[in-house]
């Protein structure tokens, strides 16, 4: 009977995914002549000005409707009204027309006005978490009805140093990391769920004096969870491991949960765990070899979408606490830092390929539909696949991408945002769904 009921449920599995219609986009209506670094964060406003988090060339830019002329509103040239700051930022969606761009020097905002001018600048309810709404893979924070902030951050352990002659315990990382709601006039902020992220490991090396190396070691692939903000300020939350959604509603501020979706689950043997590590270990190498960095997004899509993303390799090295009796101190022979990310064991792989394999990456168009990047489909062919979800939680529809081009935003009237990129540079792109 088990196998009968595994079998019929199988195919009730495959009849759903196969009654899903597939959308394409279609032919771009207008396109960039200006070549664009990394974009983390397009937003369109109600007289068709396109803001662009311009984040590989620090820079915060507005093109027309037609994305043509172009204006600076933030950079780090010399003498710019507005700074955009020594390291990559983000852009939140504020009230109106108006749009936050991310101070991490100052650990606060910068209003920009309707009319793409820098207002005021606006102190954060929790300066500490400013740092988190910069990182593209937390998620893109939002306003709910309320005006409270919602957003990710991270949680770390204590990082004890060791004590001579008693054995030492590397800590433990975090399997979760919460979602915060903050309100600028209490200067407060509540946790609203917790969402489960990628696996990572330390190991520990013991030195002669007593210190010890700690390495951190990433999975590959986890099952994770990756949330978003509607444009009516609810939030949605998807549960990597049996991939349907959580909701948070804006109106009345009510939970529920939406059913599973349809997903194509493909489980993992131990050969399949192995040749995982195997695979993504010799792409690091290369991508060492190749660049001189160990940094990659592995099995990364156009822009960087659609990967898995593996930190660039370290350690870090802690100091022991007593033994000091005036005695000469050994010499320390620390281990060579590694030039690529450490992996954990194959074992440590979750049973069944995740369904989505990096965060941040769930978006929420302008009519309040999900979109999300699942890892697999039987349906997938070239481009970007999407699994359209309503706000019954169901898969509507999917839309496939171009090939070669990265979801970055979304507009009026259907209007899709898109990164191209090719031989010539990064372009920004307008298409709409063929329907």
């Amino acid at each position: 009977m088990l196998i009968v009921a595994s079998t019929l449920l199988a195919n009730q599995r495959l009849v759903a995914q196969k009654q899903i219609p597939i959308r394409v986009l279609a032919p771009v209506e207008a396109a960039s002549a200006e070549r664009l670094g990394f974009v983390s964060g397009v937003r369109e406003l109600s007289d068709g000005t396109v803001i662009v988090n311009d984040a590989g060339k620090r820079r915060l830019i507005a093109f027309d409707h037609m994305l043509g002329n172009v204006r600076v509103i933030a950079d780090t040239m010399p003498g710019t009204r507005a700074q955009y700051g020594p390291r990559s930022t983000g852009i939140i969606p504020y009230t109106a027309d108006s749009t936050l761009l991310v101070d991490m020097a100052g650990r606060a905002f910068l209003v920009i006005d309707g009319k793409v001018n820098v207002a005021r600048v606006m102190s954060a309810p929790r300066p500490n978490d400013v740092a988190s709404m910069t990182t593209a893979g937390l998620g893109a924070p939002g306003f709910d009805r309320q005006g409270r902030l919602v957003y990710r951050t991270m949680l770390m352990p204590a990082f004890k140093a060791p004590v001579v002659g008693k054995p030492y315990t590397p800590p433990t990382m975090p399997d979760s990391a919460p979602l915060l709601r903050a309100d600028f006039e209490k200067r407060t902020a509540d946790t609203i769920a917790w969402l489960r992220t990628a696996v990572i490991k330390v190991s520990s090396t013991p030195l002669p004096n007593g210190g010890v190396v700690l390495t951190p070691l990433f999975s590959p692939i986890s099952t994770i969870d990756d949330w978003t903000v509607l444009p009516d300020g609810s939030v949605a939350i998807l549960r990597g491991a049996d991939y349907h959604i959580d909701w948070i509603e804006a109106a009345a501020g009510t939970r529920s949960s939406s059913p599973k979706m349809p997903f194509d689950w493909k489980r993992l043997t131990d050969d399949d765990k192995t040749a995982i590590v195997d695979s993504v270990r010799k792409l690091l190498e290369g991508q060492l070899q190749r660049s001189g960095s160990g940094n990659a997004n592995v099995a990364a899509g156009p822009g960087g979408h659609g990967g898995v993303g593996i930190p660039t390799g370290h350690s870090m090295t802690i100091m022991p606490i007593g033994g000091d009796d005036g005695a000469p101190q050994p010499k320390i022979t620390a281990p060579p830092t590694p030039q690529v990310a450490q992996l954990v064991e194959p074992s440590e792989l979750p049973d069944y390929y995740p369904s989505i394999l990096q965060a941040g990456e769930m978006r929420a168009d302008f009519d309040g539909h999900v979109w999300i990047l699942p890892s697999t489909s039987t349906q997938a062919g070239r481009g970007l696949l999407y699994d359209i979800v309503d706000r019954r939680g169901e898969i509507v529809e999917r839309v496939r991408l171009p090939e070669g081009r990265a979801l970055e935003g979304f507009g009026a009237d259907g209007a899709v945002y898109l990164t191209s990129h090719g031989p010539d540079g990064t372009h920004l792109e307008r298409a709409r769904i063929k329907r």
